[in-house]
């Protein structure tokens, strides 16, 4: 899997600050949170869905853990091209294979056209088989290639768009 040049330019940024110990602040992270050194991303389009979706969105994840290694996670989800969007999770499954949520990430009370979401999530936030484990739990499915994120819409209520999480060392 090809890592867009969208996120590689976000990862940079985001190597960049935390080298610098500069803190990245939104809304939903705390003021104090640096991006750490363990990144997972994914490119998500139609054509990684199980069965392919015909579809011109496409989107982007950035998933990090806080040092030292705790029980937190934080993600930055961007997807563009799409209406309707209900819901995004993190599923576990491996590559064309689909499987049970693991975290949901957001779930629109009111469809939204176009993605742009950042937040975290904790082990308390962990569904379905990872439901009572641990954010390292998580964190070594992601590692070998079994989980991916799905973003789902009126038109595609089981996925519209989706892609592999992949570790970046």
């Amino acid at each position: 899997m090809k890592i867009s040049n969208q996120i590689s330019r976000l990862l940079v940024l985001a190597m960049t600050l935390a080298i610098a110990g500069i803190t990245m602040v939104s809304t939903s992270l705390p003021p104090s949170t640096v991006f750490a050194n363990i990144y997972f991303v994914t490119n998500m389009t139609g054509q990684e869905e199980v069965p392919p979706v015909d579809t011109q969105a496409v989107g982007e994840a950035i998933l990090t853990q806080d040092l030292p290694l705790n029980q937190t996670m934080h993600y930055f989800v961007n997807v563009t091209g799409i209406q309707g969007v209900t819901q995004g999770h993190i599923h576990s499954g491996a590559e064309g294979e689909n499987g049970p949520i693991v975290v949901t990430l957001f779930n629109f009370d009111s469809p939204q056209n176009e993605v742009l979401q950042y937040s975290n999530f904790t082990a308390s936030n962990l569904e379905g088989p990872m439901q009572g484990k641990t954010i390292q739990d998580l964190i070594g499915a992601m590692k070998n290639g079994s989980t991916y994120i799905n973003v789902h819409t009126e038109k595609n209520p089981n996925g519209e768009i989706r892609g592999q999480l992949m570790n970046v060392p």
